[in-house]
């Protein structure tokens, strides 16, 4: 939780988006026969043992229809007093064609901003980054990679740092810190790197 709470110092300033009602889809595990679709928001009051197994969170909110997130996880509750959604075991969140997977997530009620960690990942396509801990903020396009080295991974192509801003909108990587980038042409150093993915090549 310490990773959490040192990302939520960073964005504390960020304003916040109203707060819509999200519904929780509780999917059984029973049988096909025996499953029955269940309905509910999740509460505070809501018991941890009824939101077990996957839990899928269908949001309500400003994102373009091929924009919006799905999150999927083995239990998820929601804390009325921080207005987050807590996702515990096989996190999965999808942002349009893009898919962050990680052990835990926080996640705020209108998706505007999402915190994991734990084997954290974004995959875009043939970029597949990695980190201890992702901040994401779905509307703006960005995510942010924290933890104790930061990597990219694509065909052809690694980089490692000690952190990692990702602007998907605008196809773009910011490295920082140690920069290790390795290609067809060996190991290159650097303190700073910005990489286009539209033109495949350093910016």
């Amino acid at each position: 939780m310490l990773i959490f709470r040192q990302l939520a110092n960073i964005t504390q300033d960020l304003p916040r988006a109203a707060l819509p009602l999200l519904l929780i889809f509780l999917v059984s595990t029973a049988a096909p026969a025996a499953a029955k679709a269940v309905t509910e928001p999740v509460t505070a009051a809501t018991p941890a043992a009824s939101i077990t197994d996957v839990t899928e969170v269908h949001p309500v909110s400003s994102f373009l229809q091929d924009e919006r997130p799905a999150i999927s996880a083995r239990s998820v509750q929601y804390d009325e007093k921080s207005g987050r959604y807590i996702c515990h075991g096989t996190v999965k969140i999808t942002l349009g064609n893009r898919l962050i997977t990680a052990d835990e997530a926080q996640i705020t009620s209108d998706l505007s901003t999402i915190w994991t960690q734990g084997s954290a990942r974004l995959i875009d396509g043939e970029n597949i980054f990695c980190s201890e801990a992702i901040y994401a903020r779905p509307l703006e396009g960005q995510a942010f990679f924290f933890g104790t080295r930061c990597k990219l991974k694509r065909p052809g192509l690694a980089i490692d740092s000690d952190s990692i801003e990702y602007r998907w909108q605008d196809k773009i990587g910011v490295f920082d810190g140690h920069v290790l980038y390795i290609d067809g042409d060996g190991e290159k150093a650097f303190v700073h790197v910005e990489y286009d993915f539209n033109k495949n090549k350093i910016a």
